[in-house]
């Protein structure tokens, strides 16, 4: 079954309000060139379907771990590709669905004015559009828990030394809207690693100082980083545990012996 990857790119009507169109192209073709450079970089790249247009996406993926693996990568490249605050920054939000379509829009001429096509979603287009326009602000990615299972999800478990998490669950205090059914969960779509981490949350603070002075692009990244804070939390709560479980004294094998040796004795 195919899995329908849903991406809308944020702060384009900004872009049309100082009446400078040559800047929402250029976001709309920086988009445009993420997505497509990176999925040529899969190797299911040809087995990939959709349509981009302006500031959405909309790409049909053979599994759910293609449809998971794309918007990841997506989303850090994104991420980490400004390096200054001159340098365009792309902020999006994204839906992963199940799709029971082969196409995301169906075309038809109208009967009366037949140079005129009537572009129509798919009913799987439809409700992941719902989704992602519900109102849940901030750089995230939701996917239908219908998709996840154990298996994807220690595929995709986050290792921490000796524990880790899994990336896939339904946030504590990061907001969703009333109108989002439950069944959505955040795919936590950050770094795989501690030092990488520290590099992603470092990028956090930039974004934020550099849209200080416009007020949707902050909006969005202040959204951005209560959801920044949260898995933070995450990350270290895992780290602790670890320093617990490095801190504690190691069990001598001759002591453990002799005590098993007296349990059974007393038994």
């Amino acid at each position: 079954m195919p899995v329908l990857l849903y991406l809308d790119l944020l702060g384009a009507p900004q872009r049309w309000h100082g009446q400078q169109p040559g800047e929402a192209q250029a976001l709309f073709d920086d988009f445009a060139d993420l997505v497509l450079d990176t999925i040529g970089s899969l190797d299911v790249a040809e087995s990939i379907s959709g349509d981009i247009e302006g500031d959405w996406a909309a790409l049909l993926c053979p599994s759910i771990e293609s449809a998971l693996a794309l918007a990841r990568r997506i989303f850090r490249r994104a991420w980490l590709d400004p390096r200054t605050s001159d340098e365009m920054r792309l902020w999006m939000r994204g839906v992963i669905a199940p799709s029971d379509d082969e196409t995301v829009r169906h075309f038809a001429q109208d009967e009366e004015l037949p140079k005129i096509r009537r572009a129509t979603a798919t009913h799987s287009a439809m409700r992941a559009l719902t989704a992602l326009r519900s109102g849940v602000t901030g750089m995230r990615i939701l996917v239908d828990e219908s998709l996840l299972n154990d298996q994807l999800r220690g595929l995709f478990r986050v290792p921490l030394g000796r524990l880790g998490f899994i990336p896939f669950r339904r946030m504590n205090f990061t907001p969703y809207t009333a109108t989002l059914p439950r069944n959505w969960q955040d795919f936590l779509w950050m770094a795989d690693t501690q030092a990488e981490w520290a590099n992603y949350t470092l990028r956090m603070k930039q974004r934020m100082m550099w849209s200080a002075h416009q007020p949707e692009e902050a909006a969005e990244a202040a959204a951005t980083q209560a959801l920044f804070h949260e898995v933070d939390a995450i990350v270290q709560s895992v780290v602790r545990k670890n320093m617990m479980r490095d801190d504690r004294p190691p069990v001598r094998r001759e002591a453990a012996a002799e005590g098993s040796a007296e349990g059974a004795a007393e038994a």
